[in-house]
């Protein structure tokens, strides 16, 4: 009882957690661990009254991705461990942005790469930049928000 326990508390890439919102179910898509800075997730597209049957029909549709403390939010029961789907089609994002802001003007945009942390700021964003997903990490309280508001990367720029 006590191993079968302990399968059960363990993630691994590739499963799929369901998080509670207040107007429907979303799911986060777990695709990499980066010693650093995380778990990195992939934010399915949609809130849903009642969870999928399948998960086929939503799992190649995204919001964006963002790092999670994931295992944290899982020991913890914020997030519920639903399925599993195969990583391969899905890689970590080269590049991510966040905004630069210096006493509360914003100056820029920091495009860093991932794989080096190397930033370069630009004042605007290209239409490439404008899909990078967001850098650094979101609490479950973040993602919900973010959620619950219909928040996108697009309306971010």
């Amino acid at each position: 009882m006590k191993i079968y326990r302990i399968l059960m508390n363990k993630i691994k890439l590739g499963d799929i957690f369901e998080i509670e919102t207040s107007i429907g179910k979303a799911y986060l898509h777990y695709i990499h661990r980066d010693k650093t800075i995380g778990d990195l997730v992939r934010v399915l597209s949609g809130l849903y009254t009642q969870r999928p049957e399948s998960f086929d029909k939503i799992i190649n549709h995204e919001r964006y991705m963002i790092f999670f403390p994931l295992k944290a939010a899982f020991n913890q029961k914020i997030v519920l461990k639903v399925n599993s789907y195969p990583i391969d089609n899905y890689n970590i994002p080269k590049y991510m942005r966040t905004e630069y802001n210096v006493r509360g003007e914003f100056l820029g945009w920091h495009i860093i790469d991932t794989a080096t942390w190397k930033r370069q700021l630009t004042r605007n964003l290209s239409k490439e930049q404008v899909g990078f997903s967001p850098w650094g990490m979101f609490n479950d309280t973040l993602l919900i928000e973010k959620l619950t508001t219909n928040w996108s990367l697009d309306e971010w720029a």
